[in-house]
């Protein structure tokens, strides 16, 4: 390829690039604008007397703010311009051309000064406003700013905000099996073991690190345990073995420990699903997606005919977070991770048998109607591998079991597609699936605005009024981290011991009788009246709460709580 080509290349990519960023970004700007001015400033401002009249300015000064952090500035005109036109146009260019927050306050302010149409209501705003500051807008927005400072919003940077979570998130891995855990613990064993249910686990979990390359905005984990100089992997690979039928590796990125996973395949001889969570990144090429896929085939192949038959099912994120179009450090634009790898992974995978792929998504007000296939990152895929001479088709669609809330029209209830399945048209016998799920609020997903994901409140109020629907529980089944940890699946914070220190026939009796465990798999409610007891921010964690599983997961996050909540059901079991 000459140099004029690949510079041809590189440009038509960005363009590519472009026609997906922008729409991204102008309707996350347009959600919270919606948002705020639809009540969310106003309820920020409280019961200020004149709260009516600010809230108007205040939205407007947040999105000024919201701008400088969340689109960068090459490309903030773009976004803007097309909301340029209307009443509203002197806004819009406010908003990408005032030098600050002053400048943009007194550049408000003189546009109404100056408006000759006394109709509008945030003229009348404004005049009501500049008249408790004795008409003199340097007063008013010296008030205005002093507001802001109050509200404290937007105050960090991103990376500010994501250094301070991963710190949060260290310190709570630090507390794992530490004193307090260790007391915890030591009351679970004094109690009476509980019988073994007859069966094996339903499915464990093997994690050989915690760990990933990439900054996803919605992602629960920022800080990674060390994973260094860890032990052989052997002994937990053959108690998890004797446990279960079903085994998934997970644990951020795997792309390098996937020597563990051929090995498991090789080694497990009572595992009949090898599940295991990747990223995609690894797909660079087709070479070496299909030399994964090969070794993977390989590893099943060189398995004894006596054992078990497996399979794999390879799980792969694929959302509008992970795929999402980012400014890179050198200004351009790029995909997080590249729609073309996922594509790689969809290409190749139909022509190994022993494969099943599913591509793992999250919610967003797409999944409200078939959008979901036709727009954003599910289109791009389309596309992608339409470039390829592939046709794709939805063979089935599921809904989800309750009506949710869309996240871009709040008040809004339907149905989503939750479950869904594909082929390409070569392989019209090798359905791709695809399952789309919620994201619970913490690590960086505290930090998506309310209009990017779906919500599962509903679930939630269910679950505070006592009516948890059937089969609905606290994933409770355990994660063995070759480090020697195990935790449980939906709370990696709670640990039940180290496969080093205490013997697994130890761990297996904890998960049979803690009463913490067991009351988190059943969405017990009294852990709330007991977490209350020892904190006072019960009510803002509930109205902060995604699901009930966010909310559970939230008030264990505190060895001191998890302590002081075990001490109490122990207490109440025995009285």
């Amino acid at each position: 390829m000459s140099l004029q080509t690949a510079q041809l290349a590189v440009g038509q990519s960005q363009a590519e690039l472009k026609r997906h960023y922008l729409p991204a970004l102008r309707l996350r700007f347009k959600s919270e604008v919606n948002r705020l001015t639809s009540g969310d400033m106003l309820r920020l401002l409280g019961i200020r007397p004149d709260a009516d009249d600010l809230a108007f300015l205040m939205s407007y000064l947040y999105i000024y703010h919201w701008l400088r952090q969340q689109v960068a500035t090459p490309f903030r005109g773009e976004v803007l311009a097309s909301f340029s036109k209307g009443s509203r146009g002197f806004l819009i260019r406010l908003l990408d051309e005032a030098e600050d927050a002053d400048d943009f306050i007194q550049g408000y302010i003189a546009h109404w000064l100056n408006a000759d149409d006394e109709g509008p209501v945030q003229r009348q705003q404004l005049q009501r406003l500049l008249s408790d500051c004795h008409n003199d807008p340097q007063t008013l927005t010296r008030r205005v700013l002093a507001i802001w400072d109050e509200l404290g919003l937007l105050q960090k940077t991103p990376a500010k905000a994501y250094s301070e979570l991963g710190h949060r998130e260290r310190d709570r891995y630090r507390e794992m099996l530490g004193a307090a855990d260790q007391q915890r613990l030591a009351l679970v064993d004094a109690l009476p073991d509980q019988p073994v249910k007859p069966g094996r686990f339903t499915k464990l979990g093997l994690i050989p690190a915690m760990g990933c390359p990439q900054t996803c905005r919605h992602c629960m984990f920022i800080w990674r345990p060390p994973s260094k100089d860890q032990p052989d992997a052997g002994p937990v690979m053959e108690l998890v073995d004797s446990l279960t039928d079903s085994v998934l590796f997970t644990g951020g990125d795997l792309t390098r420990h996937m020597d563990h996973f051929y090995r498991a395949i090789r080694e497990m001889s009572h595992i009949c699903t090898f599940a295991i969570l990747l990223n995609g990144d690894f797909a660079v090429d087709k070479k070496t997606t299909n030399e994964v896929l090969r070794r993977m085939t390989e590893a099943l192949e060189k398995r004894p005919k006596k054992w078990t038959r497996a399979s794999i099912l390879l799980q792969i994120s694929f959302d509008e977070f992970h795929q999402e179009v980012v400014v890179g450090k050198d200004g351009r634009l790029k995909e997080r991770i590249p729609v073309c790898r996922i594509a790689n992974i969809v290409e190749a995978a139909p022509r190994y048998s022993r494969i099943q792929l599913g591509l793992l998504h999250k919610q967003t007000h797409l999944n409200f109607s078939m959008d979901l296939f036709k727009r954003g990152v599910f289109n791009r895929l389309a596309e992608e591998l339409g470039r390829r001479k592939h046709q794709l088709q939805i063979l089935s669609t599921t809904p989800a079991p309750r009506q949710k809330v869309n996240p871009m029209s709040p008040g809004q209830r339907g149905q989503l597609v939750k479950d869904a399945s594909f082929v390409l048209s070569r392989y019209p016998d090798r359905p791709i699936l695809l399952t789309s799920s919620t994201i619970d609020a913490y690590g960086r997903a505290e930090t998506l605005e309310a209009g990017e994901f779906v919500k599962d409140q509903g679930l939630l109020q269910e679950v505070l009024a006592g009516r948890v629907p059937e089969g609905e529980v606290f994933d409770i089944d355990m994660m063995f981290w070759f480090s020697g940890w195990v935790t449980l699946f939906s709370a990696v914070h709670i640990c039940l011991g180290n496969l080093h220190q205490d013997s697994a026939e130890t761990i297996l009796a904890r998960q049979r009788k803690d009463p913490l465990t067991q009351a988190l798999y059943r969405f017990d409610l009294r852990l709330l009246e007991i977490y209350r007891e020892v904190r006072d921010d019960l009510d803002a964690i509930i109205a902060n709460s995604t699901g009930p599983h966010h909310l559970f997961h939230v008030i264990t996050e505190s060895a001191d709580v998890r302590l002081h909540m075990t001490r109490r059901l122990v207490g109440t079991a025995a009285g």
